[in-house]
């Protein structure tokens, strides 16, 4: 299976928190729920 392993996230936990409670899209606000997941609790990309 192709894909990303390991991205470099550079926005700290507390900006994606932040970005996460101002986000109304939900598609993004998603994303951005799993980036959070991925920096706050080194999740890997692959789970």
């Amino acid at each position: 299976m192709a894909g990303v392993t390991h991205i470099d996230i550079q926005e700290s936990v507390e900006e994606l928190e932040a970005l996460v409670r101002q986000q109304n899209n939900v598609r993004l606000k998603e994303r951005l729920k799993a980036l959070y997941l991925i920096k706050n609790q080194g999740i890997s990309v692959s789970a």
